[in-house]
């Protein structure tokens, strides 16, 4: 069989077009790499039919400068008829899953790199634009700091005088207690709440106990700003003869004052991080 110079020619021409592809310039890359009118192939051009499920981590690792063999031991080969050498321009069609339920499970997304005239890649495009998200590494969740509640509780009778409710009654032991529990949260990263209780034991009447309570919670509210904890967050509460927590019955006064003296007592209630 004989080859003319014709079918010669058109042989060597169909080898070229098998190695190199068909060279698209649809987007006309500049010579570093850019273009003002970036332009996609159409989807159903595209081999494999329906592109591919791409590795994140390694789409993740592209950037410009690198060459094309590089991206091809990343990605692969491109997805449309382009060509592997010449070409300054490569096209992929990749899948992404978003978590939802079905039809709207998967999103599919075009992506485009521009090489320059040495052939390193220098621009990476996406259509849908919005696609590029799916590079983004999700963030690690925030811990929550841990909200640490205590509840300091304080004799009054080791605190303030008989009947004693302002600073000056206040006992030195007392004074030394509040002043280092006030340090102490001062110091905390943060303080979501310091709520200052008084409680009286049962004699006496209801308004002398409340107005007693009061004063004394009062009093332990205001040594603990002193100390440097934020006065926005402390609240201070005088209950009287509320929530009782000893059992004594009948019983001479003496005695009876004694076994009372759990009731006569300070509660500091503080939330906050360490």
């Amino acid at each position: 069989m004989r080859l003319t110079i014709a079918s010669l020619a058109a042989a060597v021409a169909l080898t070229a077009t098998v190695v190199t592809g068909c060279s698209t310039t649809s987007s006309h890359p500049t010579d570093q790499g850019t273009s003002a009118n970036v332009v996609f192939p159409d989807k159903a051009s595209a081999w494999p039919e329906q592109g591919t499920f791409p590795n994140l981590d390694n789409l993740r690792l592209l950037r410009p400068g690198m060459t094309k063999d590089q991206h091809y031991a990343l990605i692969g080969r491109p997805h449309f008829n382009e060509g592997m050498a010449d070409v300054r321009e490569w096209d992929y069609l990749f899948n992404f899953r978003t978590g939802k339920p079905a039809p709207n499970d998967i999103v599919q997304c075009q992506m485009k790199v521009l090489f320059d005239t040495a052939m390193v890649s220098r621009s990476y495009y996406w259509a849908p634009e919005s696609c590029a998200a799916f590079l983004r590494r999700p963030e690690a969740p925030v811990a929550m700091p841990a909200i640490v509640e205590t509840t300091a509780t304080l004799g009054t009778d080791a605190l303030f005088t008989f009947n004693g409710s302002t600073a000056s009654d206040m006992l030195s032991d007392g004074r030394a207690r509040i002043e280092a529990l006030g340090q102490q949260l001062a110091g905390m990263k943060a303080l979501t709440h310091v709520d200052v209780y008084a409680y009286t034991d049962r004699l006496g009447s209801d308004a002398y106990n409340m107005r007693l309570s009061q004063q004394r919670a009062d009093t332990v509210k205001s040594l603990l700003v002193a100390q440097g904890v934020d006065r926005r967050v402390v609240t201070s509460q005088g209950m009287g003869k509320a929530d009782p927590v000893s059992h004594c019955g009948a019983m001479p006064r003496p005695q009876l004052i004694r076994c009372l003296a759990p009731d006569r007592r300070v509660e500091i209630r503080s939330a906050g991080v360490k």
